[in-house]
């Protein structure tokens, strides 16, 4: 069995729980079930309203940094492959909050609070925060501000892995 201890879903999880330290109300109101009003969501979602005020997190991208770095773990049969990847990240902010948030957002994102409080990832660096108002459903102007973030995480896949504690080697001599 092949299993990843950390996939995309689980750095929107980590993520969102960063962004509402920041801002606490964007967490909506946790109800049976789930949360009401939650403001942070994982990208655009097909047949659905963006919430009043949304953060919307989108991966753009991501690649590796180096080569994976294999692990051998003989008592548990398994092997682990781990290695560095960089992601691009957008977060969109709407709303008439959406410049302040953002700006908290980025100015936290490059300190030592934004390294303290991502669990599972490790920011990089801003690429870029700018000011993008979209017309709405109602033909409105609306503020939108786009900050596209680079964060690093490292990725471990573990596998099953035969061992032996001996060899024998035969020797024939050739004539």
């Amino acid at each position: 069995m092949v299993s990843l201890d950390i996939d995309h879903d689980a750095l929107y999880a980590d993520i969102s729980n960063y962004i509402i330290g920041i801002i606490p109300e964007a967490a909506g109101t946790k109800v049976a079930g789930g949360w009401k009003d939650r403001q942070v969501v994982k990208s655009a979602q097909n047949q659905a309203a963006l919430p009043f005020n949304a953060i919307v997190m989108s991966i753009l991208m991501d690649n590796d940094l180096d080569y994976g770095v294999v692990s051998y773990d003989p008592k548990n049969n398994k092997a682990a492959v781990q290695n560095s990847v960089k992601v691009r990240l957008q977060l969109s902010f709407y709303g008439k909050q959406a410049e302040k948030r953002s700006r908290m957002v980025d100015t936290l994102w490059r300190t030592l609070y934004g390294a303290d409080n991502l669990k599972l990832c490790k920011p990089l660096y801003v690429h870029s925060r700018e000011r993008h108002p979209y017309i709405n459903e109602s033909n409105q102007y609306e503020e939108r501000y786009l900050l596209d973030l680079a964060l690093q995480y490292n990725p471990q896949v573990v596998y099953a892995q035969d061992f032996t504690g001996s060899a024998e080697i035969e020797i024939t001599p050739v004539k």
